[in-house]
């Protein structure tokens, strides 16, 4: 936990969320042929729009955002009718999140002001507290949805984690999750120079990256152990743990135009990065560049909890 609060704390981290993505701290959704990677914020929302209708939810729903940073995805499935229960592992993320929760609750009651109407804010619905991933605190078969936008990264324990998404899944749930492939091609040797490893490594060091995902593990779920191994990938991994209709989606060529700018634009200064061995300050810019060079891919993956008998 410490080096995951070390890298959302960083002023670069928090600065590069303010400025590129307006708080939102996921990638933008684009269609395959564009470029240019402005407006962004019309992306993000994309984004998002693309993780809700994956779900497959209707209003009413229960759902888990599971690392919920700033809070700014679960106001927007709230908004949508979801009864979201947001939770994050960092204490200044969850106070921040709260606080955008605030803003928006008055933001809508000033909006329903001027209509003079008395519904309910849908924001009502939606609960933030400090919470981990690996031990949730809700009941079993207490939610219909759980998603969660680039946290999977920092499990230590990934099938601990999956085994908990599927335990508070009522029968049918789903889960949506969208991330970078950091569990298949990790362990698979990429083409480069011994410095391109080098930087990837500090990349893992100070961007809390973990390789856990590979480590076999006893899963409370099937009571035995298992073990992804390092071409699994996200999918598999959620098919070991029970999950079924089980999606993967690469959708890389959606979310590179923004990657693309950005490895471009902050190319020279991560070679000034490395070269003055500041990577611990300014990893994300080291991160972007890395990566891109290195070959990278964002997955998209769904899968169903199986139904009980009754029908589902």
């Amino acid at each position: 936990m410490d080096g995951v609060k070390r890298y959302y704390s960083s002023f670069e981290t928090r600065l590069g969320n303010w400025i590129v993505y307006g708080g939102r701290a996921h990638l933008g959704y684009y269609s395959p042929d564009v470029w240019w990677p402005f407006p962004v914020h019309r992306a993000l929302i994309a984004m998002e729009e693309q993780v809700f209708r994956s779900l497959r939810l209707s209003p009413g729903a229960r759902v888990l955002d599971a690392g919920c940073g700033d809070g700014q995805v679960a106001i927007y499935f709230a908004q949508k009718g979801l009864r979201v229960q947001a939770i994050d592992v960092l204490p200044q993320q969850v106070q921040q999140a709260q606080r955008n929760v605030q803003v928006a609750t008055h933001r809508t009651a000033d909006w329903t002001a001027k209509l003079k109407s008395d519904t309910v804010s849908a924001l009502d619905a939606l609960t933030v507290q400090q919470g981990d991933y690996h031990e949730l605190a809700m009941g079993n078969d207490s939610l219909d949805g759980v998603y969660t936008m680039e946290t999977l990264v920092h499990a230590t324990d990934l099938a601990r984690v999956l085994s908990e998404f599927y335990r508070v899944l009522r029968p049918g749930g789903r889960i949506a999750l969208y991330e970078y492939d950091h569990w298949r091609e990790d362990e698979v040797p990429q083409a480069g120079s011994s410095a391109d490893e080098t930087a990837m490594d500090k990349v893992r060091l100070y961007g809390a990256i973990s390789n856990a995902a590979n480590r076999p593990v006893l899963s409370p779920l099937l009571d035995q152990s298992v073990h992804f191994g390092p071409r699994t990938g996200l999918g598999g991994m959620l098919g070991k743990v029970g999950f079924e209709d089980v999606r993967e989606e690469d959708i890389t060529r959606n979310v590179k135009p923004m990657i693309r700018f950005l490895a471009y634009v902050l190319y020279i200064p991560s070679m000034i990065v490395l070269g003055l061995g500041l990577e611990a300050y300014f990893i994300n810019t080291v991160a972007i560049v890395a990566n891109y060079q290195r070959g990278w891919k964002y997955i998209a993956v769904t899968a169903r909890k199986p139904a009980t008998e009754s029908g589902w």
